[in-house]
């Protein structure tokens, strides 16, 4: 139990911000949850503007983490940042991210993905909040509960960056639609170690699980970024292209970094800045309406009034329909051919329906209409 706190994140940083970091709190499961609110002084309500949470590692806090500056680049971008405070643990401040050893995850029984649902939620009904632009961040534990979130709460989450975190020994990963992610990682890390991670996937599985889960290119290009700032660390990048729909995976490997969040001018990278870079990039709707020109599904009828009958090309899928604004209305498994879905409940206008090929992991994308 030793190493677990290893995972503490201990960096501390001053920056200035032009706005304000808000404290607030939100009840949510019996418990009262705290967080931070940045909204950036050019908000004003007239457009819909992306919405980006901060996770920070185990045995840090709120105030400690927005020190990554991401509030200085929302200034200029325009989205609202979110920066909440995990739950107490025996090891400190804990998310219930799925990370663990010998079988133990911390604060097992918070429901820390509940209370991340809820706090998207209750920003959306305060500010105009596009749905299409929902993202994670987090370091160190923080990492591992972005990637829970986008195996367990796709329909949600539109993309992640994770940051000294993979994906934890307890999480299964089956993500009901295809995730951007990239995730940064020092080779020297002592705590969440490259390659024999104790918590959870080591970096190459991590990225494997992605890239399949995402139908991208198994070889990526690879580019040495240059070498700059007298830091002892060089830089390689990773791009899996031509995932589904745009959803690519990107890897940042700093050969010999450690267990830290590295910026710039002291490091050749600035992981904030790179963070948007991917983020700001990815839309919910691009991913449930691209590639749609060539339709796989036989469905029929379309339009419909909510009964939905699939021929399916063989047997073995998982079908998942969508609104039009990202959200998971309907998911099941059939081992059949032939299957029908009822969505009669739902209101008339534009869905999205997804299909994997459980033996392939393949896709197949349709647009349907309910009148």
């Amino acid at each position: 139990m030793k190493n677990l706190y290893l995972l503490l994140f201990g960096i501390s940083i001053s920056f200035s911000c032009f706005a304000q970091h808000v404290s607030k709190t939100l009840q949510h499961g019996g418990l009262s949850r705290q967080y931070l609110e940045y909204v950036p002084s050019i908000y004003d309500g007239s457009s819909a503007v992306p919405l980006l949470i901060c996770l920070h590692g185990l045995g840090d806090n709120m105030n400690n983490f927005k020190s990554i500056q991401m509030d200085a680049i929302a200034d200029t971008a325009n989205f609202i940042v979110l920066t909440p405070q995990a739950q107490s643990s025996f090891l400190g401040t804990a998310w219930n991210s799925g990370a663990g050893m010998s079988g133990m995850q911390l604060n097992e029984n918070v429901d820390d993905a509940g209370f991340l649902i809820a706090l998207i939620d209750s920003t959306a009904a305060i500010y105009n909040i596009d749905p299409r632009r929902v993202y994670l961040t987090g370091f160190s534990m923080g990492a591992f509960m972005c990637h829970r979130m986008a195996c367990e709460h796709n329909d949600r989450i539109t993309a992640i960056a994770s940051v000294s975190g993979t994906i934890g020994s307890a999480i299964q990963c089956n993500p009901l639609r295809p995730v951007p992610v990239v995730h940064f990682h020092g080779t020297a890390d002592e705590m969440v170690a490259y390659a024999g991670n104790q918590y959870g996937m080591d970096v190459d599985a991590l990225l494997n699980c992605w890239v399949s889960a995402n139908a991208c290119d198994q070889t990526p290009i690879v580019t040495e970024l240059p070498d700059i700032a007298d830091d002892g660390l060089t830089v390689e990048h990773f791009l899996f292209g031509n995932g589904t729909s745009g959803s690519n995976v990107e890897h940042y490997k700093v050969i010999g970094g450690t267990h830290t969040w590295i910026y710039r001018p002291v490091n050749d990278i600035d992981y904030t800045a790179l963070i948007w870079s991917f983020l700001s990039k990815q839309s919910l709707v691009e991913l449930s309406v691209e590639s749609t020109e060539e339709v796989l599904l036989d469905i029929y009828p379309n339009p419909n009034s909510g009964i939905l009958n699939f021929n399916l090309p063989e047997k073995g899928y998982q079908i998942s329909i969508y609104s039009i604004d990202g959200r998971l209305i309907f998911n099941e498994i059939t081992q059949d051919n032939y299957f029908v879905a009822d969505i009669s409940k739902y209101s008339k206008g534009i869905y999205i329906v997804h299909a994997k090929c459980l033996q392939t992991g393949t896709f197949s994308s349709a647009k349907i209409s309910k009148e």
